[in-house]
């Protein structure tokens, strides 16, 4: 327990060096304009309440009884249960360490899809392959983070046929995704490729999340009108990775932001990143800020 402990703020700690210095295909980019945001907010409790419960469904799959004996037995797997959760099936990959899983809850009239966060080896060497390359559906000159899209690539197949089985049973259900740190780029894909393939009631929520593509990926993912909330805890580091500061390449993140600065949850609306939120910090400063959310543990199955 000590050694996973040490090794995932480790890792976070090292995560900004292996994403500094990676070259993009697209041409250098200016500095997107300052954004007018005349709707800066604070959350209300319903959206914090909702927040809540997303952290716990992306906590509850870093716990081995989730992923691999597919049983809600873990510290915060009460929250899931008082949604009336049953579990449809969890996906492990052997290339990347990919885990993913899919919930259903009739009281909430929803599938949830829940991606883990970086839990192994195979998983940091995907975050550390930030090599930009282009993105599924020829949006032009959007690129992605090479990593992330293999990684989810990986599962896609399965993934969206376990979806798809669950909406033809129940069409009328809304599909939330979900996922912390490395699971909030990949459940980032799902959502898309989802909406790309025509389910249009897709919802996404995301935690600690790293940047997933340059800044037109991040329009395209606006374009779209996925209700996208993004959550960061005050100096959590990773969100601030891939950088956007190099004058060799940018990253950006879209959604609208949720930034629990000391428990004031401003709320930045949904578009490209804004420096109203927690990117006015530059670049963050605290790897223990990633490992709790909402009150909950993240990134490692502990209470």
């Amino acid at each position: 327990m000590k050694f996973l402990i040490t090794f995932s703020l480790l890792s976070i700690f090292l995560l900004p060096f292996f994403t500094a210095a990676l070259p993009t295909p697209d041409n250098v980019q200016k500095s997107p304009q300052k954004q007018k945001l005349t709707s800066v907010r604070h959350a209300t409790k319903d959206e914090i309440r909702e927040l809540e419960f997303y952290t716990s469904l992306s906590a509850d799959v870093y716990c081995s009884d989730v992923m691999k004996r597919k049983r809600l037995d873990c510290p915060h797997c009460d929250i899931a249960i008082a949604h009336g959760l049953t579990i449809i099936d969890t996906i492990i990959s052997d290339d990347y360490d990919t885990n993913v899983m899919v919930a259903r809850s009739n009281i909430d009239k929803a599938i949830y899809v829940a991606f883990r966060g970086s839990n192994s080896l195979k998983n940091w060497g995907v975050n550390f392959r930030a090599v930009p390359v282009p993105y599924y559906h020829n949006v032009d000159k959007a690129y992605v983070h090479l990593g992330f899209k293999r990684a989810y690539q990986i599962v896609q197949k399965q993934l969206t046929a376990i979806i798809d089985n669950q909406l033809q049973i129940h069409p009328d259900y809304t599909v939330a995704v979900t996922g912390h740190s490395l699971g909030g780029a990949l459940a980032l894909l799902n959502a898309l490729d989802l909406h790309e393939r025509g389910i249009k009631n897709v919802e996404l929520i995301t935690f600690g999340q790293p940047r997933v593509g340059n800044k037109q990926f991040a329009e395209y993912v606006v374009s779209t009108g996925i209700p996208y909330k993004r959550a960061v805890h005050a100096r959590d580091t990773v969100p601030h990775v891939p950088d956007n500061a190099s004058p060799l390449y940018k990253f950006y993140h879209a959604g609208e932001e949720f930034w629990d600065d000391n428990e004031l949850f401003v709320v930045c609306p949904n578009g490209i990143e804004s420096n109203k939120c927690s990117s006015s910090l530059g670049v963050g400063s605290s790897p223990l800020d990633h490992m709790r959310y909402f009150g909950i543990t993240t990134g490692i199955c502990i209470p």
